[in-house]
């Protein structure tokens, strides 16, 4: 899908979380946050600070494994307490557009809000819905993808033999996007792809490469699409040795993209090609 969206803030945290007190002042919301949550919740604010914008006109998230935290814990005090004087908190937090209300309520925000659970195309979606919204005559988008790996999924995924030929990763990313461009804008997402299921690789790559590589930097999560790509004489960097490996690791890939699309200015295009486990592959552009 071509798209016109102009990145005006961008935020996200992985690995090295920050003191959550500059972003989150009230001690006791802090506390009652699940880990993904507050990630989330100040990505977003990074976003808008960044964009120096305070209101939007709709909020997009994207999350391909959800609140596994709170949804864990009430799932353990269900069995603890023998279905019975159950904390809903744990409940009420644990479903995936949690963090989509969170930022609306902090914000006092009642424009649209949607969620998309799509496995590995769940920011690609959010970004879809964007465009379209764009297209509706929204001005101001807030865009995001999130996941978490706790314990009990590292171990789940482990016994599946995930962590053989992959990095575990979790985080989150948001984005300011904006219809028309204006002072600063960071760069522009001219297009977004969800390749059917049953398409190769090599054709993906096929397909990516015919629009032109001339000054194309190509971002891959998948070492098969990199060889692919480096074979056809592209530029290309594997993200996912920064991001590790999670659903959402495109929308991590994408604040990757933006930077160095800011700060490096060697490329003119930088194409975010992603590829979860036995998910559908993904496609991202990137202009100036």
């Amino acid at each position: 899908m071509k798209t016109n969206l102009y990145i005006l803030g961008a935020g996200g945290i992985s690995d090295i979380e920050p003191d959550y007190k500059e972003f989150i002042q009230d001690a006791g919301m802090r506390r009652r946050m699940s880990r993904i949550i507050r990630m989330s919740v100040a990505s977003a604010i990074i976003a808008m600070r960044e964009a120096k914008i305070q209101s939007l006109d709709a909020i997009v998230t994207g999350t391909g494994w959800g609140c596994l935290a709170d949804t864990e814990k009430f799932l353990v005090s269900i069995i603890q307490n023998e279905e019975r004087l159950l904390n809903p908190s744990s409940f009420i937090q644990s479903t995936s557009n949690t963090i989509g209300a969170q930022i609306a309520l902090m914000l006092g925000d009642k424009h649209y809000n949607n969620t998309y659970v799509h496995g590995s195309s769940s920011f690609e979606s959010a970004l879809t819905d964007a465009a379209l919204l764009a297209e509706e005559g929204r001005d101001i988008i807030l865009a995001g993808g999130f996941d978490e790996l706790t314990p009990t999924k590292r171990h789940l995924l482990g016994r599946m033999g995930m962590w053989r030929d992959h990095r575990g990763g979790e985080g989150s990313a948001f984005f300011v996007l904006a219809r028309e461009p204006r002072e600063g804008y960071k760069g522009r997402i001219s297009k977004v792809e969800i390749f059917s299921i049953g398409k190769s690789k090599h054709e993906i790559c096929e397909s990516a490469v015919q629009e032109g590589s001339d000054g194309t930097l190509f971002l891959c999560g998948d070492d098969e699409l990199c060889k692919n790509l480096r074979e056809r004489g592209c530029s290309c960097e594997n993200y996912k040795n920064l991001t590790g490996e999670f659903p959402t690791a495109s929308a991590l890939g994408l604040l990757i993209a933006t930077e160095k699309l800011q700060k490096e200015g060697n490329h003119s295009r930088i194409v975010l090609l992603n590829s979860y486990v036995r998910d559908v592959c993904t496609l991202i552009e990137l202009s100036v």
